[in-house]
């Protein structure tokens, strides 16, 4: 099974609507014409596995969010190269155990509740990155 890497991206949607008002004649209708330009920058799951890895003081942070979908198969991958550390998933009541300095701590589970859910370092309590279930 090949895994995907996820990162932070941001979906921006932009309705451009044009309303076009024909004279009262009523011989003439009213015309809406409608376009929308969609700047896809989020993240889009094709078969519903999600890998994401965190390497604390790297890529982590509590301004990293990575948006998954509801449902999808998520792999999360932390380490610490600095320290021993033990890593909490809020929500999902994932973590509790100590991982040595410069192991990976693998949690995966199916996004199943939807909302955001803050990734932590329990010994520093630090937010090492937000997971968007959507």
């Amino acid at each position: 099974m090949e895994t995907k890497k996820i990162w932070q991206v941001l979906l921006a949607i932009t309705p451009v609507i044009g309303l076009v008002a024909c004279s009262s004649d009523s011989s003439t209708s009213d015309t809406i014409a409608v376009s929308t330009t969609v700047a896809s920058t989020e993240s889009t799951i094709g078969d519903g596995n999600v890998t994401i890895d965190v390497v604390v003081g790297e890529n982590s942070g509590q301004d990293r969010v990575e948006a998954v979908a509801l449902g999808s198969q998520v792999t999360l991958n932390f380490t610490n190269p600095d320290a021993d550390d033990e890593f909490h998933v809020h929500g999902y009541d994932l973590g509790g155990d100590m991982t040595k300095k410069g192991d990976t701590k693998t949690f995966t589970f199916t996004a199943d509740k939807a909302g955001e859910y803050e990734v932590e370092s329990h010994l520093t309590e630090a937010v090492l990155m937000v997971l968007r279930v959507q």
